[in-house]
């Protein structure tokens, strides 16, 4: 079992759910199209003497959590005796720690192995009988079939794939970026929502930061943290950029006589001697750490750079300067966008770096004095 779960956790695994999980929705799709019929509409107004609200996001990945975190206030201010509770991947709950949830209820992707696992999650949750289910997946097939499945006797949601099983429906939106998805659902509801991810990092995590930045010399005497850049080196498949091009980025960084911290997760674990052999004088590398440590280091940085990942919308929610490496024209719809943010697709490794010494961040730590 150790090792289903390490499996289904790695990119193996990310490659099969995603490969079984778009084979699985299209035969169930089919069976459910033949056997079950369309659910009977309602409108918003309809929707009263709400007590238990179910968000339903099955996913497992960094930034779908992050964005779907901005819809949770908007669902507290329309439900607001309500107790709110969460359908999400188990990889990402560790995020949700400081958010207004009464209670998670985390999905695996090892349910494939363990089918039985997967039902008796859902006879729990019909046991609870909710009152409404609110599919955050903008019409997913998977997130309308959960909220059926839930019990939910008003399943709000967007127009899509999973639209059957919704008796609350709004139309489709055309979003120009994946941080719109949250706005539109808080306009359907009726209520505002962030334009941006949420995070919030906790007291004692910042703390825990600081110590672990500490301990790689990137605090100074007074007890204040160094300006430096952060490096995440990872990503997702094909959006990962190649060692070589970090190595030889993180080298003219060096150069450049920028503080920097090369960020490995869990996936790239096994390329930290690489990185450590690459080092200059300039140069730290942060091994992979807990979710919620990771994102305390990543707070105090003065720069993130990143591929399109989950750190970059991680970054993009603490508030964060980031810098995105992009693979692709298809990662621009979840660039960051922010007055301070920037993004760049396919850069060379000098106009890479030619990007973060000119942003005004670095350029004002780079004249800053150490102390």
């Amino acid at each position: 079992m150790a090792f289903l779960r390490r499996f289904f956790r790695g990119p193996g695994g990310q490659r099969v759910g995603h490969a079984t999980g778009r084979a699985g929705r299209h035969t169930l799709g089919r069976l459910v199209e033949a056997l079950l019929p369309r659910s009977a509409r309602v409108s918003l107004e309809d929707v009263r003497g709400v007590q238990r609200v179910l968000l339903v996001r099955p996913n497992f990945r960094i930034g779908n959590t992050l964005m779907t975190n901005a819809i949770i206030p908007a669902l507290r201010e329309r439900f607001p005796a309500a107790r709110l509770e969460y359908l999400t991947g188990d990889t990402t709950i560790a995020l949700l720690d400081n958010m207004p949830i009464d209670e998670i209820h985390p999905m695996s992707r090892s349910y494939v192995a363990r089918p039985w696992e997967f039902v008796a999650l859902f006879r729990r949750l019909r046991r609870l009988h909710f009152d409404v289910a609110v599919e955050a997946g903008m019409g997913s097939f998977s997130g309308g079939l959960y909220s059926y499945l839930s019990g939910a006797r008003y399943r709000i949601g967007i127009e899509g794939p999973g639209e059957r099983f919704m008796n609350v429906l709004f139309p489709r939106p055309v979003c120009m970026h994946a941080y719109d998805d949250a706005l539109e659902i808080g306009d359907a509801l009726g209520m505002g929502c962030s334009d941006r991810p949420l995070y919030e990092v906790g007291e004692g995590e910042a703390a825990a930061g600081i110590e672990v930045l500490g301990g790689l010399g990137l605090v100074d005497t007074v007890g204040a943290v160094r300006p430096f850049v952060a490096v995440f080196v990872g990503g997702h498949l094909h959006k990962r950029w190649p060692n070589e091009r970090w190595l030889e980025f993180v080298g003219a960084l060096d150069d450049a006589g920028v503080p920097f911290l090369v960020v490995l997760g869990p996936e790239e674990a096994s390329q930290e001697e690489v990185f450590r052999a690459a080092l200059g004088a300039q140069g730290r590398v942060l091994t992979p750490q807990p979710l919620r440590i990771f994102a305390a280091v990543l707070a105090q940085c003065g720069v993130l750079v990143t591929p399109d990942s989950g750190p970059m919308h991680l970054g993009v929610a603490l508030g964060v300067p980031t810098i995105a490496f992009l693979t692709g024209e298809d990662s621009r719809f979840y660039e960051p966008r922010g007055a301070s943010d920037r993004a760049a697709v396919t850069p060379t490794a000098s106009e890479a770096v030619e990007l973060v010494l000119s942003h005004p961040v670095v350029q004002s730590a780079l004249a800053r004095p150490v102390r």
